[in-house]
């Protein structure tokens, strides 16, 4: 795999000349590949690619519909639109990359490598804890972990300060952006879904612990 960057590959099934899945798999990326815009946008919350590429000419439209779709559901996504060289495109698309055919495997190989630097600027590890930032997806141990944006939040500021002790109101004022910490129990359970979707026993938490009267600690 090039780096851990997977790419989800919108292609139909006009015959082009270039075989870019089979390439960019040739060259280490992981690739899947769907068929429809349709299919895309049901293969994407389960899949979390790290770059969307459009193959418009293999479906015989300028791809802008498609670009639309994923860029109003995943604001974030990156795309690589790919279009005939002749494609009159009346409106400004919403795609990070605008590759006209015909062009080189390495081209599109460049462009995927660029947003391989940026993905693992959203990659925060310490010891065997790992969390994209970007698609607040955990990994702890062998247990894997979709996270909701606050719980990423919240994990992300523990791992800033691994093994420190944070105080309810630290963690209020970085995850929340206050300081009132009137009510604890929205902290309490933020810090209970995350030792559900970490932890081994969550009865007897390992990675998070709770020190009583101040806070959280996280584990590592």
């Amino acid at each position: 795999m090039e780096n851990g960057l997977s790419v989800l590959l919108i292609e139909g099934k006009r015959r082009l000349k270039n075989n870019f899945a089979q390439e960019l798999s040739d060259k280490g990326f992981d690739v899947a590949t769907v068929t429809s815009g349709a299919t895309a946008l049901e293969t994407i919350p389960d899949l979390m690619p790290n770059v969307v590429v459009i193959n418009a000419m293999s479906l015989r439209t300028n791809g802008l519909r498609i670009t639309n779709w994923i860029r109003t559901a995943w604001p974030d996504l990156p795309i690589i639109l790919i279009i005939a060289e002749d494609e009159a495109i009346t409106n400004a698309p919403q795609a990070n990359v605008l590759l006209r055919l015909p062009f080189t495997v390495q081209k599109l190989i460049n462009r995927l490598r660029l947003f391989n630097e940026v993905k693992h600027k959203h990659i925060l590890k310490k010891g065997v804890l790992e969390l994209n930032t970007q698609t607040a997806v955990a990994h702890y141990k062998d247990k894997e972990a979709h996270l909701t944006p606050r719980c990423s939040d919240l994990l992300r500021v523990m791992m800033e300060k691994p093994g420190k002790v944070l105080t309810r109101k630290e963690l209020f004022s970085h995850v929340w952006d206050t300081d009132y910490t009137g009510d604890t129990r929205t902290l309490d359970v933020h810090i209970s879904w995350l030792r559900n979707a970490l932890e081994e026993n969550p009865r007897q938490p390992e990675l998070i612990q709770t020190i009583r009267g101040i806070g959280y600690k996280l584990n590592l």
